[in-house]
């Protein structure tokens, strides 16, 4: 089948829900739904402003859940993107990125492709789920975040995203079945499976989670596409700092016996001060990264997973937040790595201007050495907003 006739097919499915389902006392609720409508304006520019180029996006997301028995239950979330402005066409094929999902099945419809103008439907969650006391299994496109850190995520092995996508709140999910059980103290077994169109593609892999001493902390291992993986991850404080880490080995398996492995370790603190002020430091080191070119466009475009989370072998994070009321915050992030003396200036400031109107200024600036030099590698400017409903 078509993804343009799946979408067709969902919808009308949804849209049957709404119009016959009817809440009464002491039933499960059938259908709920939510979304958001975002308009984002993005400029850009290298040097100065006569290299100023400009794109535009709508984003629209509507999610539905359908609550189907008091244990089972089902999940329709459905992307909708319009891209357009003179940026587009200085992308090569910009419609691969746009249009990229790494799922098993293309759930995806390009509606239009044209040179300043790209319209996209994507759904990125679908899934039927089963919640009891104990158990909780999903089946279908989700999001299985094994993460801890805020900023990089070597656990997070089975969707790994870039922080640096703002836009894109919910994160990536992937095609998969998860099954999750919950012990006894807050001790937790995970075991989670997805199938890759080929064998080399394929991640399966169990999570155990328990307290000691006060830390949450986490085991896992498994097969994660060609390579044999185990890792561990916590969450605990330092005085009155939070402290967290995590850390993935990754070694292929028609190599075992040979020296080959990489790993990707993360570690990070926070602590909240007087008067609303938020400070948190963070670090990664990747010991066989893959280095791109150093721009906003390649860090964002560039193909993210748990072991290549940053182009380089060291990066380091420093992030500010200020709250200065429940309705205006400033955010002020900066990251460095020693390699090329790369680093990325992040500030936003948010206001939530009514109940469900929202409204950020974000900037993404880039600068590297190269040939004894410190040249910019692109400044982003982002005005949004967003009303949800």
């Amino acid at each position: 089948m078509r993804p343009v006739k799946i979408i067709a097919v969902i919808i009308s499915f949804c849209i049957s829900f709404l119009l016959n389902a009817q809440e009464e006392k002491n039933q499960v609720k059938r259908v709920e739904w939510r979304g958001y409508i975002k308009d984002l304006q993005t400029a850009s520019f290298v040097n100065s402003a006569d290299s100023l180029t400009s794109l535009h996006l709508l984003h629209n997301r509507i999610n539905f859940k359908f609550g189907l028995s008091e244990k089972f239950s089902g999940r329709v979330e459905i992307r909708n993107r319009v891209f357009y402005g003179d940026q587009l066409e200085l992308v090569n094929d910009i419609t691969h990125t746009i249009a990229r999902y790494d799922g098993l099945f293309d759930l995806s419809k390009l509606w239009v492709n044209e040179k300043t103008l790209v319209v996209h439907s994507l759904i990125d969650r679908i899934l039927l789920q089963y919640s009891t006391d104990k158990w909780d299994i999903k089946a279908g496109r989700q999001r299985i975040n094994w993460g801890i850190h805020t900023i990089w995520n070597p656990n997070d092995i089975f969707n790994a995203y870039n922080f640096l996508d703002f836009d894109y709140e919910e994160r990536p999910g992937t095609d998969a079945i998860r099954i999750q059980h919950y012990g006894k103290n807050n001790t937790s077994v995970e075991l989670a499976y997805k199938p890759g169109k080929r064998n080399a593609e394929t991640i399966a892999a169990v999570l155990y989670k328990f307290n000691k001493k006060n830390y949450d902390i986490q085991l896992l291992g498994g097969v994660y596409q060609q390579d044999i993986l185990i890792g561990t991850g916590w969450a605990g404080s330092l005085e009155k700092a939070g402290f967290k880490g995590e850390l993935s080995y990754f070694h292929p398996r028609k190599n075992w016996t040979d020296s080959s492995g990489s790993f990707c370790f993360s570690l990070m603190a926070d602590q909240t001060f007087k008067k609303d002020w938020y400070i948190s430091i963070a670090a990664l080191f990747t010991s066989n990264p893959v280095a791109a070119g150093f721009s906003n466009g390649t860090i964002l475009t560039s193909d993210l997973s748990a072991k290549q989370l940053f182009p380089y072998r060291y990066a380091f994070y420093t992030g500010l937040l200020k709250v200065f009321s429940p309705a205006c915050s400033m955010n002020i992030s900066l990251i460095y790595s020693p390699e090329k003396n790369s680093l990325i200036l992040f500030p936003s400031w948010t206001w939530n201007l009514a109940k469900d109107f929202d409204l950020d200024f974000t900037a993404q600036s880039f600068f590297a050495k190269e040939s004894r030099r410190y040249k910019t590698g692109g400044t982003t400017l982002f005005l949004r907003g967003k009303w949800s409903f």
